[in-house]
């Protein structure tokens, strides 16, 4: 996948945030367009014209508030409107390579999306934060929509071009050792209950033969997310819980520990000692990371390059002011 940073910079949920850096490496790459793309032309209702194509002030506004600048244009500063603006172009110039390649976002695709920005937050809180940004859900919607789109049209046009091979995964795992040593980890599953009521519950759950991950759903204390093993590495949590951990033998359920965070029971699965992945086991992760720079740098030149190809006009008046006509704002 290429990173959000670069194709969802701007995507605001309750659980992702506005990035400004990203905002000016995009106008910083894109200014000189952007000086011969405002013309004095008459725009009518316009905010921008791609390509012949207008842009609403309507559109305008859904992705102000959706990157999380609010819905009152007249409120930003020239360079904020100017990097709407630019994510505007950014999105509507890929719609037309997904178009034309025949990429297409699935309903699936989306509400998959949906879920994962909306898990743990119940339909009023939602509405308050759309609200907040001044967002009803179809526009939410519909600026998610194209967002992804975006994403995915980079993802299959530049993955094929942005895989590493295995002369580069070792390159990398040589010249950068120090990242692939481990402290002693135990992989364990974990569960951090709120009270020993609870705790001690689940243990007899345990004891009576269900499985950690069923008991802890029964009594409400994990997501399955939570419940999945995870590497614990010595050195990261309290000194005296850890020692208590660490001695534990794989297989064993033992808890609950008290903590400043509540109580905890642990299912140690597996130990190592301290040591160094070798090539094969660091190797994943190495491509991963080597892909993933890869297709940063790739999406960045071609997203540049679509935007140096296109005819792109600018509102002079609604830069300067955020307004098109006097009694808009």
């Amino acid at each position: 996948m290429v990173t959000n940073d670069l194709i969802m910079p701007y995507c605001l949920s309750p659980r992702r945030g506005f990035s400004v850096r990203v905002v000016f490496v995009w106008l910083a790459v894109l200014l000189p367009a952007l000086a011969a793309g405002c013309s004095r032309d008459d725009f009518s209702s316009a905010v921008a014209r791609i390509n012949g194509e207008p842009v609403s002030l309507e559109e305008f506004r859904a992705q102000a508030a959706f990157m999380g600048m609010g819905s009152a244009p007249s409120q930003l500063t020239p360079e904020l409107r100017k990097a709407v603006l630019e994510s505007l172009v950014r999105r509507h110039l890929v719609a037309a390579e997904a178009k034309r390649n025949g990429i297409r976002l699935t309903p699936e695709e989306l509400e998959h999306e949906e879920r994962l920005l909306r898990r743990g937050i119940d339909d009023k809180d939602f509405e308050r934060f759309l609200a907040a940004q001044g967002l009803d859900y179809s526009q939410w919607r519909r600026v998610l929509a194209g967002e992804l789109l975006t994403r995915k049209t980079l993802d299959l046009l530049l993955t094929p071009q942005a895989e590493p091979g295995p002369a580069q995964v070792r390159e990398y795992y040589l010249t950068h050792q120090e990242e692939f040593r481990h402290p002693r980890r135990i992989l364990a599953q974990h569960v951090l209950l709120p009270d020993r009521k609870r705790a001690e519950k689940l243990l007899r759950l345990v004891a009576a033969g269900q499985d950690l991950a069923q008991a802890a759903r029964v009594v409400g204390a994990a997501s399955e997310e939570g419940l999945r093993p995870t590497w614990l590495s010595q050195g990261h949590m309290p000194p005296a819980l850890e020692k208590k951990i660490f001695a534990l033998k794989p297989g064993k359920v033992a808890g609950p520990f008290k903590s400043d965070y509540g109580l905890h029971v642990i299912k140690v699965l597996d130990k190592e000692p301290a040591g160094c992945l070798t090539l094969a086991q660091a190797a994943p992760s190495i491509q991963r990371r080597l892909a993933a720079r890869k297709k940063e740098a790739l999406a960045a030149k071609w997203l540049a390059r679509l935007r140096r190809q296109a005819k792109v006009e600018f509102n002079p008046r609604f830069l300067e002011s955020g307004r098109i006509a006097d009694s808009e704002g």
